[in-house]
């Protein structure tokens, strides 16, 4: 089965699952700073930094759609409903779906 980054068929385990989203933050953060420090220095001594910024944002908007297929895998795993990503849009919820998503089991077959 196509176990990729950016499908979000398949299922995957709770250490994949973290080691993945350790990955897809650092990439982001990387991205981020290379592209703030990149643009706030290279450019007319810091004219464009806002680029830089507008950059940041694209990486994470790429790494938060990223980690939401990895939720759905993991949730699949877990045996529940995909409809359970919904919580991921409140604040605080999130975190707890998260920490749920690492910590929980996965479905006996």
């Amino acid at each position: 089965m196509n176990n990729s980054f950016l499908s979000s068929e398949g299922v995957i385990g709770r250490f994949s699952f973290i080691l993945r989203l350790v990955l897809i933050v650092a990439i982001a953060a990387a991205i981020s700073y290379a592209a703030i420090y990149y643009f706030a220095n290279y450019f007319h001594h810091g004219t464009f930094g806002t680029l830089g910024i507008f950059v940041s944002i694209v990486a994470s908007l790429l790494a938060a759609m990223v980690g939401l297929m990895q939720m759905l895998k993991r949730l699949r795993d877990m045996g529940k409903g995909a409809y359970l990503t919904l919580l991921m849009l409140i604040p605080g919820v999130n975190v707890l779906l998260l920490l749920y998503a690492c910590v929980a089991p996965s479905k006996a077959a």
